[in-house]
């Protein structure tokens, strides 16, 4: 039988199948599924992918415990999540590991101010937290997120972490961040989800010279530097850009590096 695609969270695991599986194929196989995977607790159906502003998904219980909080540990840090309510992605745990490194050197070196806009529950800065705390380094972290779910999560996975010294939550739309916050920062970490606006306007505003800004842009590569030179060409200078990771056929999510000039 073909591998179930499949997500596994914690003591939950999602999987998606075909739209023609018999609901009752899918109880069998997940609670199949369970027996087999003793971490595990709770099995859902994906019955609907990542969509809207807030990147929030459709799932359906099939097997277990009957809940969609999830407690996940990667890189050293805890999280707790809603998997219905907030946006979260196990397959990222590599990338937040290396953009959370990226961080955390330039911060060990000049410390500083960092800015992580679409934050969700905090996964990014709490890794970046934890990075700096094993170093002996302190540094101002503001964790920006519109999800009203993700925040609350965010506040309980802050203090799990123990990093409330650390990471200050500024709830809300990232475009109105320029008129809550008059200082600027010495690096911006854009989470982008997929949407069409790309808020380099809202990041080149909180910004100043030899700001460095980690972007996240989808699709092509050609296609997510131009979108960038278009938004901030005249404003940065050399971009670095690298896959990372894949979000369908040919389709990739691309990590840009530039500083402001």
């Amino acid at each position: 039988m073909k591998k179930i695609p499949q997500d596994i969270i914690g003591n939950i695991a999602i999987l998606k199948f075909g739209r023609k599986t018999p609901w009752i194929v899918r109880k069998f196989l997940a609670w199949r599924f369970l027996r087999t995977h003793k971490n595990v607790t709770t099995v859902l159906d994906k019955i609907g992918g990542f969509s809207g502003s807030l990147r929030i998904q459709k799932t359906a219980h099939l097997a277990g415990i009957k809940t969609k909080e999830a407690v996940y540990t990667e890189n050293g840090c805890r999280f707790f999540l809603n998997v219905n309510e907030t946006y979260f992605s196990p397959r990222l745990s590599n990338e937040r590991n290396i953009v959370g490194e990226k961080i955390a050197n330039i911060l060990k070196k000049r410390g500083g101010r960092v800015l992580v806009v679409f934050a969700g529950v905090a996964p990014y800065s709490i890794v970046i937290g934890k990075k700096l705390k094993k170093a002996g380094k302190s540094a101002c972290i503001i964790s920006n997120e519109l999800n009203g779910v993700a925040n609350e999560y965010a506040k309980k996975n802050i203090r799990v972490n123990k990093l409330s010294d650390t990471i200050t939550l500024v709830p809300g739309d990232a475009k109105n961040l320029v008129r809550k916050i008059k200082k600027p920062f010495d690096v911006i970490l854009m989470t982008r989800p997929n949407l069409e606006k790309t808020f380099l306007d809202t990041a080149l505003k909180l910004s100043k010279k030899g700001t460095i800004i980690f972007y996240h842009g989808f699709g092509k590569r050609k296609d997510v530097l131009s979108e960038i030179k278009r938004d901030a060409g005249k404003s940065i200078g050399k971009i670095e850009i690298r896959k990372a990771g894949n979000i369908g056929p040919y389709e990739y999510r691309w990590q840009a590096r530039f500083r402001v000039s």
